[in-house]
């Protein structure tokens, strides 16, 4: 009858870290996301999209997040941002999937960053610095991950889903993660 099921579709959060975001799927709006909230958007055909995030502004620039994103059957894409003049001025991270074709139990976990060499810690525990690769996570609870480097803010995020049945859908993915750190302004003393 035409009523296709979700599973067969992938969605997309957005979240806001710092005012509103306009969502553009490749090239077409597709809300905005409030500032501190989500914006959610169904269904989205699997495959490989370009999602756009602008920051709407009458007083001031904003850079522009471009990136192709992976999307996969009946999983959301995560994304949270704080868009600045530039990236180098911008924080925020991308969480998307794709499938694994390793034959042990996954997920497995992929970290890249802006800039590279950042430390990352995994409910507390030093990982490595990125990038990260086919690192294998426990998918019976959610995971705190915490990035670092000097001269940069530090990020925290969460990864998995709250319910085991969701977390349990991931196990054959691989879970890429790519992080941006705000870089701290440079204090210029005077004599």
């Amino acid at each position: 009858m035409g009523i296709e099921s979700k599973e067969e579709f992938a969605g997309l959060k957005v979240i806001s870290l710092a005012g509103d975001i306009d969502v553009y799927i490749d090239d077409e709006y597709q809300g905005t996301a409030l500032d501190g909230n989500y914006l959610e958007v169904t269904p989205i055909n699997p495959g490989e999209h370009f999602i756009t995030l602008q920051r709407p502004s009458d007083t001031a620039q904003y850079t522009e997040i471009v990136r192709k994103v992976n999307f996969e059957p009946g999983i959301d894409v995560v994304i949270g941002y704080e868009i600045g003049p530039t990236e180098e001025f911008s924080e925020g991270h991308i969480l998307g999937v794709r499938k694994s074709f390793i034959s042990e139990t996954g997920p497995f976990l992929e970290v890249f960053s802006t800039p590279e060499n950042i430390s990352v810690t995994i409910d507390g525990k030093y990982i490595g610095e990125t990038p990260i690769k086919s690192l294998s996570i426990d998918a019976n609870s959610k995971h705190t991950l915490k990035f670092e480097k000097d001269g940069y803010d530090s990020l925290e995020i969460e990864i998995l889903p709250d319910e085991q049945e969701a977390r349990d859908l991931l196990r054959d993915y691989i879970l890429t993660l790519e992080i941006n750190l705000f870089a701290r302004p440079v204090n210029i003393i005077s004599e």
